[in-house]
């Protein structure tokens, strides 16, 4: 396990860093300086691994296959029990579960369905810009 605050970033918040920079990028900076551990199921890997593979994002195999490894580097694997239903893209429940299981603080997502949940058992959904400010 690493050190840091436990957080689940969002497939969107990857995406965006590691294509065009910005507040998402200065959250993969912590990522990756173990200021937070980032936690992820099998479930969220699988949706990476098709999301950055979107012809429409241009990223080169290479890119693919080195975000793959930086998050999985990064990232400490959950495998939930419980099955939730509370995001209104029923797809996006895999975020939420994730984070409970990892009693994470945080999932970090641009997603305005998952944004509004805004808080549940403690887990709050939270922007990068509205999270980078609480550091």
């Amino acid at each position: 396990m690493g050190k840091g605050e436990k957080v689940v970033i969002d497939t969107n918040i990857f995406i965006s860093a590691f294509g065009w920079g910005g507040k998402p990028l200065k959250v993969i900076d912590l990522l990756e300086n173990a200021e937070i551990r980032n936690c992820v199921s099998e479930e969220i890997i699988n949706e990476l691994f098709i999301a950055l593979s979107y012809p429409k994002l241009g990223f080169p195999i290479e890119l693919q296959t080195e975000i793959l490894e930086f998050i999985l580097a990064h990232s400490d694997f959950y495998s939930p029990k419980e099955r939730l239903k509370l995001a209104t893209d029923i797809k996006d429940n895999k975020f939420i579960e994730c984070a409970v299981s990892a009693s994470a603080k945080f999932i970090i997502t641009g997603d305005k369905g998952l944004l509004s949940v805004k808080q549940y058992r403690g887990l709050k959904f939270i922007t990068p810009e509205d999270y980078l400010k609480l550091r």
